[in-house]
């Protein structure tokens, strides 16, 4: 199966699942998208299996050809973060910096290993081996939090411009610290004796703090690019390959290439936009915005596809460890925002109903397409097999029962009661953001 045809045959069922989705379904995008694809897969697989039809070897080839991990970890992640960065406001990201920051780094790390730890000694008591290790790199793969679905619906029923800021600027950072946790996780794994706790904290330095100049470096060239010209082509031009080049230097200097585009994002959205003529702005926004939009359709339709046909196991298995990992990250995400969350309402960083703030993350804090991407790579072995099942499981519950009910557990006045009327950011005497918004 050429290319060609891989792509058009995504397109296309993208495009009949979009219209499907609008006229009879009426969910929100991603989920209707992804929802919509489970089902023709699994429709398909069980039609193969009653012996009905012969099988359909033109998705296992579509699955087999166009790999997921590759697909997403080495080619259009590095655009989907650009263009969802850039239409982050830095000054909501300034008022909860603390709260971000600390959400994205300290709970990313202690939801990897609750869950890790918790993994491997409740499936143990079913019976299930799963090594430590690997209970750590599915913590590591599964911890980091994607905000499309969930904004989108919390935005449909009134999301506070705080919370939003809070759930956008975690999700950005935390993929890059969940990237550079698998990679961590791993090198236990693989048994590397070198690899002790000090060669690990600098390791993750080395990706976050590399990212990060990588990053601002990406971000200010192309800045003096896109100052040096009026053509909204050679605008274009330069965004694509300032992306893309930026993104593979840091693959190949071993920095997190994650964390590089959203703060070039960052930058770029906010630094230069504003002094770029509205003109040719707008079309550049526009194009990046469809961008975003065009690679998650297509990336949700194509995981539902691989959700059904990776990695089968046997179901008595997977009727234990499936329910025990959903369980298992609910849980761990509870108590890794609670923690943070507590400790930030004791200074003057933060002021909210913790427990309603926890809720609120806890079950709006879906899982992304980045989790089984990562999966996907792993060595293979009998714990990848185990691995990759619970991992795309826990994926598309999070997906479709999460995100769909996000707007009925968290009506407008729930939101709005979270935030206490104290400031978010660490000067108490400037008045929140929301009152100044209002």
């Amino acid at each position: 199966m050429d290319m060609l045809l891989i792509v058009s045959i995504l397109l296309g069922f993208s495009a009949l699942f979009g219209v499907l989705n609008e006229r009879f379904l009426g969910l929100q995008s991603t989920i209707g998208l992804m929802l919509l694809a489970l089902i023709t897969s699994a429709g398909l697989f069980l039609l193969k299996s009653a012996g009905i039809i012969e099988g359909f070897g033109w998705q296992e080839a579509l699955v087999r050809e166009l790999d997921l991990s590759d697909v997403l970890l080495n080619g259009v992640l590095c655009f989907m973060l650009f263009a969802g960065s850039a239409g982050v406001k830095v000054k909501g990201l300034e008022d909860n910096k603390w709260t971000i920051l600390t959400l994205a780094f300290g709970s990313t790390i202690l939801a990897c290993l609750l869950i890790g730890f918790s993994l491997h000694f409740t499936l143990g008591l079913f019976g299930i081996s799963l090594a430590l290790a690997y209970a750590f790199v599915f913590g590591a793969l599964i911890s980091p939090t994607d905000p499309i679905a969930a904004l989108a619906i919390l935005k449909a029923v009134g999301l506070p411009g705080p919370l939003e800021d809070i759930i956008n600027g975690e999700s950005l950072f935390n993929d890059g610290v969940g990237v550079v946790l698998v990679a961590v996780a791993m090198a236990f794994a693989a048994g590397s004796s070198q690899m002790g706790a000090q060669d690990s904290v600098a390791l993750f330095l080395r990706e976050v703090l590399g990212g990060l100049t990588l990053g601002l470096l990406v971000g200010v060239i192309t800045h003096f690019l896109l100052l040096g010209t009026q053509s909204y082509t050679n605008q274009l031009l330069i965004t694509l390959a300032v992306v893309s080049l930026g993104y593979s230097v840091a693959l190949h200097v071993d920095v997190s290439g994650p964390i590089a585009m959203v703060v070039a994002g960052i930058f770029v959205g906010n630094v230069t936009g504003p002094r770029i003529p509205e003109d040719v702005h707008q079309p550049l926004k526009d194009f990046w915005d469809g961008v975003d939009e065009l690679l998650n359709s297509l990336l949700f339709v194509m995981m539902g596809f691989v959700i059904v046909l990776v990695h089968n196991l046997d179901w008595a298995p997977l009727a234990i460890s499936v329910p025990v990992a959903i369980v298992v990250c609910l849980l761990a995400r509870a108590v890794s925002v609670y923690l943070p969350i507590t400790l930030l309402n004791a200074t003057p960083a933060l002021s909210v109903d913790g427990n309603r703030m926890t809720g609120l993350l806890t079950w709006g804090g879906l899982r992304g397409g980045l989790a089984l991407a990562l999966a996907l790579t792993l060595p293979d072995s009998p714990q990848k097999t185990l691995l990759v099942n619970i991992t795309n499981r826990v994926f598309a519950f999070s997906i479709i029962f999460q995100c769909s009910t996000n707007g009925k557990l968290y009506n407008t006045n729930y939101q709005k009661s979270i935030l206490k009327g104290r400031n978010t950011t660490w000067s108490p005497r400037r008045p929140p953001a929301w009152c100044r918004d209002s």
